[in-house]
């Protein structure tokens, strides 16, 4: 009966425990290891530009008298964090979609096209061109939006660094960072929208153009 007893008891402690753990973990947000130098650029230097913002936010509120202003500021310090999140986030799918550009290799699809004899390996192969016209729009869009989102964030750091020497703005400055927040979510949840259709889309009678010796061939898939 003892020996019943003390096993309920470790058993109860143990599922104790388990639940004490996953109320701990749920209570803690996990952290986004962001690494500019794992992307290419101009990605690396979008991050790298909202990273130096953060930073100089950072030491801005540090330096802010113990005070109301002090205390917003470091609220608002979670919506820069998240900013900087969602820039990380959208600068890697920029960078899914210059790989996607390099894969399709437009100048051999040019190439192909011109010696192309019959209709179907030239309807395939403008098919390809089209869709890595709209992937280097998409792109371009990306990062010129990127760029000025960014750079809006270097602005928001000025107006924090009147905000420190007693110019109370923290509700402007406030409305700033969570538009910026808004702006870069909306690009980010766009771009997922793509998923994986970033990539040539294939049919089954899809041209593969790989470089051939003959250059009025061009090599089909088996």
């Amino acid at each position: 009966m003892v020996l019943v007893i003390v096993g309920l008891a470790v058993v109860v402690g143990a599922m104790a425990l388990l639940a004490y753990g996953q109320l701990r973990n749920r209570s803690i947000p996990r952290q986004v290891a962001i690494d500019p130098f794992t992307l290419s650029e101009p990605w690396r230097r979008h991050v790298a530009a909202a990273q130096s913002t953060q930073r100089r936010y950072r030491e801005i509120a540090r330096a802010t008298p113990d005070g109301p202003l002090r205390d917003r500021l470091h609220d608002i310090d979670l919506q820069v964090d998240h900013a900087v999140v969602q820039c990380f986030e959208i600068a890697r799918r920029g960078d899914d979609l210059d790989e996607a550009l390099s894969r399709l290799d437009s100048g051999a699809l040019h190439r192909r096209l011109e010696h192309s004899v019959d209709d179907a390996t030239r309807a395939s192969v403008e098919s390809q061109l089209a869709s890595a016209a709209r992937i280097r729009t998409t792109r371009n869009d990306t990062d010129s939006r990127l760029r000025l989102l960014t750079t809006r964030m270097g602005e928001l750091v000025a107006q924090a660094a009147e905000v420190s020497v007693g110019t109370d703005t923290t509700d402007e400055l406030g409305d700033g960072v969570s538009d910026v927040v808004i702006q870069l979510e909306s690009l980010r949840l766009a771009l997922n929208e793509l998923g994986n259709g970033a990539g040539p889309q294939k049919g089954p009678d899809a041209v593969d153009v790989r470089e051939t010796d003959d250059p009025g061939q061009t090599a089909t898939s088996p």
